[in-house]
């Protein structure tokens, strides 16, 4: 690399990681002011006012003790006998629909900051019924420990939180069941990101894609190089837990680099399909997560000085379009950003909504619209997450920052 391109690059990296540090401040303001009696967080009996902002509050380096008391109300008032995580009278779309994945969210922040929560032998064993002889997780199993009720299809999502759980946990075992459930996904894809850009999202339990996508199920069923409104976290999720795991099992569970190469070479695989996306697609909260994928990669070739300057340059590329224009630009006034309308089907007219603010003012309703084929998900929920996913983006950055000023002054 020439010297006037490494100095244009430092130059981008710090112009970049300056805006970042401002909207993660200002952004874990918001989280923190949102708060009982003044906002939400542990005033309404819905779990998804928590999960997401517990983990936003961490990446914005908030006082765990605030952290602590939130996850102190969530034992309180949704640990259920079974082991589950709900509050009674929750719709059915946060109590079933996402019986593990808010426990997985925080799951890990409980971890990361030794809470005794999940410490709990009652909350662990249930999260562990949800793995699959496969290594993919459920997203629910119903209510009885003493009778697992498997669902025909397993996702990226559910899946790869679990794994992020169980690396907090330092559980490897059931961490790399996950990586290896992955590389199937993945390995079974290949060829359609490939030769016709396109990603099926599930899987049975046996392994087999699921690529009968009915009217109304492409959302759910697949991701395409198209669309401007789609599931794009479905690749970054999976990304960004393929490259988490290849770093524990080469820095802390003592696998060779060679053996944990075909982890980081899926991610990678993950990595060029989504530098086939259009720049339209940018904008679209659900990009959120690939944000979160191209940084850990970015900051793990960057730590360990492997991958081509190509790849490089393309998981940075990917990070900095999500920091911008998912981010960023949609970051309101107030610190935090809109709700989302999360859409059931790709048929329904809340695929029309614009979460971009203009001036600072949303056309988008502020609560959920009756009678909707849309999951809810209020601000704060998105703030927390973005914030999570945008830390990830800022490190992998300081990393590459680090890097190249190396190679200047080497």
């Amino acid at each position: 690399m020439e010297k006037r391109e490494r100095a244009n690059k430092i130059s981008d990296m710090e112009h970049l990681l300056g805006a970042i540090r401002v909207a993660m401040q200002h952004g874990g303001s918001f989280l923190v002011n949102r708060r009982a009696p003044q906002g939400p967080i542990m005033r309404e009996l819905n779990l998804s006012y928590i999960h997401k902002a517990s983990w936003g509050m961490y990446a914005a380096g908030v006082d765990h003790g605030i952290i602590a008391q939130m996850l102190d109300w969530a034992k309180d008032k949704a640990l259920q006998p079974n082991g589950d995580f709900y509050i009674p009278g929750e719709r059915v779309e946060y109590k079933d629909m996402q019986r593990v994945y808010r426990p997985l969210t925080f799951g890990k922040v409980a971890a990361w900051i030794n809470h005794p929560l999940i410490e709990d032998d009652l909350v662990l064993n249930r999260i562990f019924q949800y793995q699959h002889k496969s290594g993919g997780a459920f997203n629910y199993i119903g209510d009885d420990p003493k009778n697992i009720e498997e669902q025909p299809s397993i996702g990226t999502l559910n899946t790869s939180f679990f794994g992020h759980l169980m690396i907090a946990l330092d559980i490897k075992d059931k961490a790399v069941m996950v990586g290896d459930w992955m590389c199937r996904f993945v390995q079974a894809n290949k060829e359609n990101m490939a030769e016709r850009g396109l990603m099926y999202t599930n899987m049975t339990p046996d392994g087999d894609l699921i690529t009968a996508i009915t009217p109304g199920g492409k959302i759910s069923g697949m991701v395409d190089t198209k669309d401007a409104k789609q599931e794009f976290w479905q690749s970054g999720t999976t990304m960004a837990y393929l490259v988490v795991l290849y770093e524990k099992l080469r820095e802390s569970w003592g696998m060779s680099a060679d053996n944990a190469q075909k982890y980081l070479d899926n991610a990678l695989i993950l990595l060029d399909f989504e530098d086939m996306m259009p720049l339209y697609t940018y904008p679209w909260p659900s990009k959120c997560k690939v944000g979160w994928g191209a940084g850990e990669l970015l900051r793990t070739m960057a730590k360990f000085r492997i991958g081509t300057q190509e790849q490089m340059d393309k998981a940075y590329r990917v990070a900095k379009n999500v920091a911008i224009f998912t981010f960023i630009d949609n970051q309101l006034p107030n610190g935090g950003w809109s709700c989302m309308h999360y859409p059931l089907s790709e048929l329904i007219p809340e695929m029309a909504f614009d979460y971009k603010p203009l001036k600072g003012l949303l056309n988008v309703p502020d609560s959920r619209i009756p009678n909707s084929e849309t999951i809810f998900l209020p601000g704060e929920e998105i703030s927390g997450e973005f914030l999570g996913e945008m830390k990830c983006i800022q490190m992998g950055v300081e990393e590459a920052l680090s890097y190249y000023r190396s190679l200047s002054t080497g």
